[in-house]
């Protein structure tokens, strides 16, 4: 799907969808938190059969006096079919209401992740697999970051704006790549997560290093360049806020990590739970960003004598 496609000049902006495709994406980040929290207290087979629950109808079950890990698990399981129901009405708004071909396409690019979602939550259940536990984790963050995506993409600025500005300081391969580093500590991020071994904490922590001064190098070149690429700054910003924070909750956690005999403590869940919570939260404001650096700037033009230097947009803002 190329960018031309996704401006179909025919376009508009229309609010009511924009605002449920908003409306799906707030509400998918909580399911990323009662998912973690899964994997946090260590009670993704809590409940041993899907879809039913203890062969009771999951929708009628009641697991309010149930055992602590089995209303963790059952809450995930409702509250993902919850967001199932909100991507089929966001799909659903959209053969109805979108006029750009590859935008109905993403909707039901949607609705079809949510449904691989709760059945590869389902196989995990029922194989015993933790390899699809990680998985799981994994396409429930992608499944997130096409959420956002949808908001950007529905969203005022990209359907309206019909200017570009040069980018001599490859602003839009920047984000792109800091998007690639992001992603790729998520998969990191589910190995050690489920696996727990020193060669995954290797990596994510090699990772981590490269996300965080990839993120930071990055929204510092968009502060400088506020001026000029104002669309930029509200995505770079929050972008730095959640690497910085990420870094921070990365190492609480890995302190405070209990052991496998012992029990996790509240303390111990949130810090764990929200350092996953909050990699989504980054990897939509990477997502952002690439969008929108793709949406405001042109890819840059060699001059005839030299390469454009990097710092040829920031001598003139």
């Amino acid at each position: 799907m190329t960018r031309d496609e996704l401006e179909d000049p025919r376009a508009t902006y229309r609010q009511g969808l924009h605002w449920v495709a908003l409306f799906a994406a707030v509400v998918t980040w909580p399911l990323i938190c009662v998912g973690g929290s899964v994997t946090t207290y260590r009670v993704g087979l809590a409940v041993p059969d899907w879809p039913t629950t203890f062969n009771a109808n999951m929708f009628l079950y009641n697991f309010w006096n149930a055992p602590f890990g089995v209303r963790v698990e059952h809450t995930h399981r409702l509250y993902g079919a919850a967001v199932g129901l909100a991507t089929i009405v966001l799909t659903g708004w959209f053969l109805a209401a979108e006029r750009r071909r590859s935008m109905k396409v993403l909707g039901v690019l949607a609705l079809l992740a949510v449904i691989g979602q709760g059945a590869l939550g389902g196989l995990r259940v029922t194989r015993t697999s933790t390899l699809l536990a990680a998985v799981h984790g994994v396409t429930g963050q992608a499944f997130f970051a096409l959420m956002v995506s949808l908001c950007v993409l529905t969203g005022r600025d990209w359907v309206t704006t019909t200017s570009r500005t040069a980018d001599p300081s490859h602003l839009r391969r920047r984000a792109a790549v800091t998007l690639g580093l992001v992603a790729a500590q998520v998969v990191a991020g589910a190995w050690l997560r489920h696996f727990a071994s020193n060669a995954a904490l290797a990596v994510h922590a090699t990772l981590a290093a490269a996300v965080w001064s990839h993120a930071a190098l990055l929204s510092w070149r968009v502060e400088r360049l506020r001026a000029a690429v104002p669309a930029l700054v509200p995505s770079a910003r929050a972008m730095a806020l959640a690497v910085t924070l990420q870094v921070v909750l990365g190492v609480a956690a890995w302190w405070v990590s209990p052991r496998p005999e012992q029990v996790v403590t509240i303390a111990q869940a949130m810090i764990r739970t929200g350092h996953q919570a909050n990699a989504a939260l980054l990897l939509a404001s990477a997502v952002v960003l690439m969008l929108r650096a793709t949406r405001h700037l042109t890819a840059p033009e060699p001059s005839a004598g030299r390469r454009p230097s990097s710092l040829d947009l920031e001598s003139v803002a």
